[in-house]
């Protein structure tokens, strides 16, 4: 393999040499960075260049929570994001049926109903109406609810006799027949009828995932949550180097036999550009569905609280094995409760050098902010969730109360002292990393409104948390996150300048290349 030799604007993120016109790479590793006289004389004649011209290079972009499976299968089923209506959902699905033999199962996903008119759940009678031969089950943007017709609840057997699940909510009608609408863990019942993917077909599907990431600058990714299936899929390409980028994985470990697959991993965490060394757990829901755990009730739904998709003492519990095993805690906590409570057992029950990661950490009241200090926790955010939920969160929160200032709060976290590792939460948001940095330095919701500006981040800040911060929170900092000699040759190459163009730009940016351990595993 040639040496490749980057020649520009570098943007190290390294302390010691912020820029650099040029850097070397051989054998996996960056072996020179500086001016291209140096780099120069220290190349192999036989060597390849990529000069960037007005564009630059930085470190490899990782995304660090993201869920490539069910991205590659939301690639081939119906597509409901940007749907304005009930109505426009059901028609995208009628479309789709009549390409699906009959009795087949139709999934999708994507729908919001908050940009709809009337922001109220959908029911199944459309859906039904225009599907009568085929079970239908649409995930909501979130992942958090799911909407399905007649068949599939019928698949599943949901009626009125059918009482939540712990963890869920099964939405009713006034004579208790179900509307068609599950909320979190009730979406099981529905998922347990679906047949499981061939062993092929789970490859062929994260593939697929991967390679539209690798298109778009990202070097490496954060599984947040990998059942058994996922994880040998992963073990399989990884054994046969066709891994496009590197794997952050962590196990599931909401369900049984986490035992077992803590033991198996710890025998072999690390398969060539394959990490498997941390456990992935849910403390609650979704804002966007009312399943975040809140200490007190939603604003816009008196009484409700949320969900906990697993009771504390059960959660305390199971991050406790995890780390026990020497394996990192990683919690999706949503609610300032959710949160609050996580931050909490982390202090108790993990060590520090664990790095347990609070996955989202969405709202986290001021008063609750010394926790994360006190618990050592990684702050695992998503800037594009702030600008997707900005028009209707405070609905959900109320305006100017703890728990708003609280929210999607990055600054708050980084001026707290946490590790602040960024990723988007694909395909519930565009993994694109530029939409990330416009997010997290501008604030913009949809509609161009500013959106708590006080918590917006520098452009640099926020491309640290894509790569130092990302590489931290997966135990990396010591060979990745920066442009350096002696490090993993990860780099992404832009067309312009991400550090100096209008931040309403920074989307429009050509993404020129992504470089993984020397090779150009992308060239645009």
């Amino acid at each position: 393999m040639p040496d490749l030799l980057v020649v520009g604007t570098l943007h190290t993120l390294d302390p010691s040499r912020p820029r650099a016109g040029a850097a070397l790479m051989r054998d996996g590793r960056f072996v020179k960075v500086g001016t291209r006289e140096e780099c120069e004389a220290a190349a192999t004649p036989e060597l390849k260049f990529i000069e960037l011209g007005e564009g630059c290079a930085v470190p490899g972009i990782i995304d660090a929570h993201g869920h490539p499976l069910l991205h590659g299968r939301m690639l081939a089923e119906v597509r409901l994001q940007g749907a304005a209506s009930e109505q426009e959902c059901v028609e995208r699905v009628a479309r789709y049926s009549q390409f699906v033999p009959a009795g087949q199962w139709i999934r999708g996903g994507g729908w919001d109903q908050n940009l709809w008119p009337s922001r109220d759940f959908p029911t199944k009678a459309l859906l039904s109406a225009a599907t009568p031969g085929h079970p239908v089950a649409l995930a909501r943007i979130d992942v958090h609810a799911l909407w399905c017709n007649d068949l599939a609840l019928q698949a599943a057997g949901i009626d009125k006799r059918t009482a939540d699940p712990p963890g869920g909510r099964i939405l009713k009608a006034e004579d208790g027949s179900p509307t068609g609408v599950l909320i979190d863990t009730a979406m099981d019942l529905v998922r347990r009828a679906f047949a499981a993917p061939a062993p092929r077909e789970a490859e062929e599907t994260i593939l697929r995932s991967l390679q539209a990431l690798s298109a778009a600058g990202i070097t490496a990714v954060h599984d947040a949550s990998a059942g058994p299936e996922v994880l040998q899929a992963y073990r399989r390409l990884a054994e046969r180097d066709a891994l496009p980028l590197r794997i952050y994985a962590m196990i599931d470990g909401q369900g049984a036999g986490l035992d077992e697959q803590i033991a198996l991993w710890r025998e072999t965490p690390r398969i060539g550009r394959l990490t498997v060394r941390a456990v992935k757990f849910f403390a609650d829901g979704a804002l966007g569905s009312r399943g975040a755990a809140m200490f007190e009730p939603y604003e816009d739904e008196s009484g409700n609280k949320g969900l906990w998709l697993m009771e504390p003492p059960e959660l305390e519990k199971r991050i406790a094995k995890a780390a026990e095993a020497g394996f990192q805690p990683c919690v999706h906590c949503i609610g300032d409760q959710a949160c609050a409570v996580v931050l909490q057992i982390f202090a108790s029950k993990v060590p520090h050098d664990l790095r347990p990661r609070a996955e989202h950490l969405q709202v986290l009241r001021p008063r609750d902010v010394p926790l994360l200090k006190r618990s050592g926790a990684v702050a695992s955010m998503q800037p594009t969730h702030a600008t997707s939920d900005g028009a209707w969160a405070e609905a959900r929160l109320g305006h100017g109360t703890d728990r708003q200032r609280g929210a999607y709060a990055w600054r708050q976290a980084l001026e707290a002292g946490a590790p602040l590792a960024f990723g988007s939460d694909f395909p519930v948001e565009s993994f694109d990393p530029r939409e990330g940095l416009k997010a997290a330095v501008a604030r913009k919701t949809a509609s161009g409104a500013v959106w708590m500006p006080e918590q917006r981040l520098t452009r640099l800040e926020a491309l640290h948390a894509f790569t130092t911060g990302a590489a931290y929170a997966e135990f990396e900092e010591g060979r990745r996150g920066l442009i350096r000699e002696g490090f993993d040759a990860d780099m992404t190459v832009f067309a312009r300048d991400i550090l100096t163009v209008h931040v309403d730009e920074l989307p429009k940016v050509a993404v020129q290349a992504s470089v993984v351990g020397g090779h150009v595993e992308h060239a645009g």
